[in-house]
């Protein structure tokens, strides 16, 4: 297992910036379990006066006691704060210093009374006439929006940032993984998605299935239960919430689908949709540039849509060790579920080439067309342009010709579409003849170019 820090300017960039302000800057960094949050902040406190403390599990005893061990060499071995204020009596003093302090899985605080008002108080009275800089640090999301970021949050309206460290795009394996061809990384990607401490198991030596195997659906493999114990952290009761997964990676993506499938009532499954969007494990969708928009949910992470729509109703034959079994009978439907993914990888593609202006459109939309039975993979549309970049997404080698008669289609699906001004575009495994199709006006792109 190598472990590796990759792809996270924007947000060391963003606490340089709060740590050179003169003021006491109150951060809020968040983002689900194993994210890297804790790798980003000890990356930033490198070469910086700096203090790091972690909140474990447990009563206050056993709080303070961690607390305290990370104060020892500035006191004596075996030195104990008293109690939760001495412990914030102590920052008080260091925040006249130029320096940083971290408190990672400061949610874990809310289990003693009074410890996050206490954090209020004294930001309010003391801490905020500081130099220091203090990063809140958690994980459990749905907790750390309720202390700190809605509106009748406790330490809402204090905070002078927050950062949402989220998993890494697709594009980011290629600097992780140099071993790997691209439809590996692809692989890779559609079971690990992009959390680190996820991809710091997948072994390059191995083939990306036989990591999957190993990894995932091997009985005790290191991620066999992950999203299991993700979720009995987030919600007391987490049944109801694994059935609407599972239901969503196997495309029942509408409320009525999703009902009829889990035998929810719906006036209930909405609020479980509602946790769920709230802890950024699904999100609801629109499609674009028609009238009628029929939402749809999307679970955000391959990893978890993989789990959910690979491991858990394959359980029974997981826990007879017949993993290898299971994976020859679903090497197809795999392929499928990676196409996507793909189509995943494709859009963060383009909205790449957007920001960058490669592609040149002033893009206020991305999305998928629906209309009836027909659907458009990726529709990029600018309102102030009247123009609409239209996308088929195929995750397959094709010809000139096979790319030709896809762009024939996806010009006559179109016209149902309202945009006075379009472009189209092809996007595939391995595409023949790109060039001659660019000659042609056309976006012609492969996974080489996504990866080069």
């Amino acid at each position: 297992m190598i472990v590796r820090f990759v792809n996270r300017k924007r947000e060391l960039s963003d606490l340089e910036t709060l740590y050179e302000n003169e003021k006491a800057q109150l951060v809020i960094v968040y983002g689900r379990r194993r994210v890297g949050k804790t790798r980003l902040l000890l990356e930033f406190l490198k070469g910086r006066e700096g203090l790091y403390f972690y909140i474990p599990r447990g009563g206050m005893e056993t709080k303070l006691g961690e607390l305290s061990r990370a104060v020892e060499q500035d006191f004596f071995k075996g030195f104990r704060f008293q109690n939760f204020t001495a412990f914030l009596e102590y920052l008080a003093q260091k925040f006249e210093e130029k320096t940083v302090v971290v408190i990672d899985e400061f949610q874990r605080l809310t289990e003693l009374e009074g410890a996050i008002s206490s954090i209020q108080k004294f930001w309010d009275e003391r801490f905020s006439n500081g130099k220091a800089v203090l990063i809140l640090s958690g994980s459990s999301i749905g907790v750390i929006k309720k202390v700190a970021l809605r509106g009748d949050a406790p330490l809402y309206g204090r905070r002078s940032f927050t950062i949402e460290v989220k998993p890494l795009e697709f594009i980011d394996l290629k600097d992780w993984f140099t071993n790997f061809t691209p439809e590996d990384l692809v692989k890779v990607y559609a079971a690990f998605g992009g959390t680190p401490a996820y991809l710091e198991k997948v072994d390059e030596k191995s083939t990306p299935e036989e990591n999957i195997i190993r990894l995932i659906l091997k009985k005790g493999g290191a991620l066999y239960d992950e999203p299991e114990y993700l979720l009995l952290e987030e919600v007391r009761v987490p049944s109801h919430y694994m059935d609407i997964l599972t239901a969503i990676s196997f495309g029942k993506c509408s409320l009525s689908e999703i009902s009829d499938f889990t035998r929810i009532k719906r006036e209930n499954l909405t609020t479980y949709l509602n946790s769920l969007e709230i802890l950024e494990l699904i999100s609801r969708e629109y499609p674009v540039l028609v009238e009628k928009k029929r939402s749809r949910y999307l679970i955000t992470d391959p990893f978890f849509e993989f789990w959910f729509r690979f491991v858990k109703p394959n359980k029974a034959i997981l826990e007879l060790g017949l993993e290898e079994k299971l994976w020859i009978n679903v090497r197809e439907d795999f392929n499928a579920y990676t196409g996507k993914v793909f189509e995943r990888i494709a859009k963060e593609y383009v909205v790449s080439k957007i920001k960058s202006g490669e592609i040149r459109i002033d893009a206020e939309t991305i999305g998928k067309w629906q209309y009836g039975e027909e659907e458009i993979d990726l529709v990029v549309y600018s309102s102030r342009e009247r123009m609409g970049i239209f996308f088929e997404v195929k995750w397959r080698a094709l010809s000139y010709n096979d790319a030709r008669d896809i762009l024939s289609r996806l010009i006559g699906k179109s016209h149902l579409a309202r945009a006075e001004k379009k472009k189209y575009g092809v996007i595939a495994k391995k595409l023949s003849g790109k060039e001659k199709l660019r000659k042609e006006g056309f976006i012609a792109l492969d996974l080489d170019d996504i990866t080069s």
